[in-house]
């Protein structure tokens, strides 16, 4: 009996354990970077970034030969995790990746992928937070877009009463070089972003992390 009542302690003494450290494991694989910035990242320097785990633990990542390797990828993310981080590195570096319990599995991105369902999560804050906070004066002349997405990014965490930014990325094969002109007063950065948009011929994607200015898609006949 006393043996029993022992066995039955050190069940529930190890369950509490497994729960503790599964549950720390969980904050550290959800806990937010203040800031993550890649400039001109090759495929190793992503695959570096991504084998290590939030949790300091090493990660298994294997790269298919399909994959370009010649790719870069150039974006900054304010108060994301890792693993969103990663998620748009992959879509602006055009590959995908498959996640089973031993490995990370780097592959090439299909034509039709659609956005990973997390990264929607949150979206009608960002929507409210684009209505409401508004730009006094919007003023540029023959600018380059990449410019203005930084300054924009910028001017909403200036703007915002919890100073943070707003997370703007330009999509795949968007130019950052193309030229925009805008003088407004007094408006959400919402429709500063649409105007741009619109005269960029560009689309507008509203995630849970970020908003992202893709090329339109071309609509058949």
């Amino acid at each position: 009996m006393h043996v029993d009542i022992i066995r039955r302690l050190w069940v529930c003494v190890i369950l509490v354990a497994i729960a503790f450290f599964g549950a720390q494991a969980g904050y550290a694989e959800t806990k937010k970077i203040g800031k993550v910035e890649f400039d001109q990242a090759d495929l190793s320097d992503l695959v570096a970034f991504l084998r290590e785990g939030a949790s300091g633990t090493a990660r298994n990542v294997i790269v298919d030969p399909r994959v370009n390797r010649e790719l870069r990828v150039s974006l900054r993310l304010y108060d994301v995790t890792k693993g969103v981080a990663f998620a748009y590195a992959a879509e602006l570096g055009g590959f995908d990746y498959r996640e089973d319990r031993h490995a990370i599995r780097i592959v090439p991105r299909a034509v039709s992928v659609r956005p990973r369902p997390f990264l929607k999560r949150g979206s009608p804050v960002i929507v409210r937070r684009l209505s409401e906070i508004r730009m006094p004066k919007v003023e540029f002349e023959e600018a380059h877009l990449g410019q203005v997405i930084e300054e924009l990014v910028e001017a909403t965490r200036m703007l915002d009463s919890s100073n943070k930014a707003i997370n703007i990325l330009l999509g795949p094969g968007v130019d950052p070089s193309s030229p925009v002109t805008l003088q407004l007063q007094n408006i959400p950065v919402g429709q500063v972003l649409k105007y741009i948009a619109q005269f960029s011929n560009l689309e507008i994607r509203i995630d849970g992390n970020a908003v992202l200015l893709l090329k339109r898609k071309r609509v058949g006949r």
